[in-house]
């Protein structure tokens, strides 16, 4: 690959200003690995401007709430089934958490399933709520396990497909040359209530060449896009804890809420062997749960609370652009890699080369390594890092699996010249093991030289971790096989 074709950005490859795709509202989304952000059903609702859409999400699931009803919560045959409840990930719009390329796992026959099942069960009042302004989809992730932010984003992007071809069509016939547009046929692009079906349609997009395929792409706006999670949520919820229970204005229902959560905490036995409730977090959560089913109007009352938090949701929770496909400046990467030979070598010493830039463009960065005040997790900093493998002369596979387990990153020249690399945070429970033991099987399944391990810590009690391992296994930190980055958040230089 030359230099000439390091484009990763959608600006790059259309030939189209940074400036008119912010100015329009779109992320510039990155071409090379998804994007980490979600389309958050929440925010279409709080955002008067997508009024219409958030209503046909809701009509749509209320018109499968009848159809289950109807059928009497019994299975519907596989082409209803299919038709209606099974969509593909919408991956044109390169939303989520893949390290190779922009396709994910999609939606699947598991949450078809937890869909149909709910809708006769959760969703029984699906469009007709009176506690609540409006229904949510996202209430399904209250209730479903392996419901999170990726099936609701999925979900949402099949549901406002329609807007965003039309959105993206809108932009690319005005501001991209024709040499870059194509005519594509889409399925399922709009919803006849009257004749029940999903119908094609046709839109003139950008093309993108994908693995010898040419693809549309789909431009998303900003406003409807989170970082981290939904902003109704299972995490969010379960973090309220029993705080719900207090603005439930009924005495008596907030009284038998209560004690059925009281009689569905665990038991242990204390120091004394004696057996008393368990108040741990564990067993909390289990009781919370168990609270839900029996009481799914604890739900609704969760959600009262999130839609009168709206205006906090669109100022706090919308995804800041320049942290969703690099954390830093692009144009300031992209000149420095101009400017920067990593020479015709062997794979070890490109990937070493690439990681030191990694870390030093990191540990200089460290304030944007945080969420709401959170650590990154390990696939986020992995997504970080395949933007720095652009433009080399290695493959850089990404999450490969021999038989024993996917490893992050096979870099490789050939079937002779192949490292390996894992990038893991200081805290993962599984570190020592994996330092000892991970980078062999690799090796010996994938027939690695070499396999690199970049460890990240995010406070000194994790440094202290990492160190006490590495000197328990009796490594060391070399900057060649074994790197150690620092995330801690730096004071700025007028503080130091």
């Amino acid at each position: 690959m030359s230099k000439a074709d390091n484009k990763i950005y959608f600006s790059n490859v259309f030939g189209v200003e940074h400036a008119v795709i912010e100015k329009y509202g779109a992320l510039d989304i990155s071409l090379i690995c998804d994007n980490p952000a979600f389309a958050d059903p929440f925010l279409i609702f709080a955002n008067p401007k997508y009024k219409t859409l958030h209503d046909f999400i809701i009509d749509y699931l209320r018109f499968l709430r009848n159809l289950t009803l109807k059928n009497n919560g019994q299975k519907l045959d596989n082409g209803k089934f299919n038709h209606y409840y099974k969509f593909p990930e919408v991956k044109q719009a390169w939303l989520g958490y893949s390290l190779s390329g922009n396709a994910g796992l999609g939606l699947g026959k598991d949450f078809a399933e937890s869909l149909y099942q709910n809708l006769h069960k959760i969703f029984s009042k699906f469009g007709n709520e009176k506690l609540t302004e409006s229904s949510h989809l996202e209430k399904l992730c209250l209730v479903e396990e392996g419901v999170g932010v990726d099936k609701i984003s999925d979900f949402t992007l099949n549901l406002i497909k329609k807007f965003l071809l039309e959105y993206t069509q809108t932009f690319a016939k005005k501001n991209l040359n024709s040499k870059f547009l194509a005519e594509f046929s889409v399925r399922k692009v709009e919803f006849d209530f009257q004749k029940g079906i999903w119908i094609d349609g046709r839109f003139t997009l950008p093309a993108f060449g994908i693995n010898g395929k040419k693809e549309f792409v789909l431009l998303v706006p900003k406003e409807i896009l989170t970082k981290e999670d939904t902003w109704i949520s299972k995490n969010d919820f379960l973090e309220n804890d029993t705080a719900i229970f207090s603005i439930i204005p009924n005495d008596e229902l907030r009284a038998k809420i209560n004690r059925f959560f009281h009689d569905n905490l665990q038991i242990k036995l204390n120091k004394k062997k004696q057996a008393e409730k368990d108040y741990s977090k564990k067993s909390r959560t289990n009781a919370l749960l168990k609270t839900v089913w029996e009481y799914p109007e604890v739900l609704d009352y969760y959600i009262k609370l999130k839609e009168q938090q709206k205006d906090d949701a669109l100022k706090l929770h919308v995804a800041d652009p320049e942290s969703v496909n690099f954390f830093f400046d692009a144009s300031a990467i992209q000149k420095e890699f101009a400017n920067k030979s990593f020479k015709k070598l062997t794979s070890f010493d490109d990937c070493v080369a690439r990681i030191d830039f990694f870390k030093k463009t990191l540990e200089s960065n460290s304030k944007d390594l945080y969420l709401k005040g959170k650590p990154l997790q390990e696939n986020q900093l992995r997504l970080m890092f395949k933007n720095v493998t652009y433009g080399s002369l290695f493959d850089y596979n990404s999450e490969v699996n021999n038989g024993r387990g996917p490893i992050d990153f096979i870099i490789s020249f050939g079937s002779k010249d192949k490292t390996g690399l894992e990038l893991k945070r200081a805290k993962n429970s599984k570190l020592k093991k994996n330092l000892l033991n991970q980078g062999r099987i690799y090796q010996e399944d994938s027939n690695l030289k070499y396999v690199i391990k970049v460890i990240f810590f995010f406070s000194d009690d994790e440094l202290e971790r990492v160190n006490r391992v590495l000197r328990e296994i009796n490594k060391s930190v070399d900057n060649r096989e074994i790197f150690l980055v620092d995330c801690r958040k730096k004071q700025s230089g007028s503080n130091v």
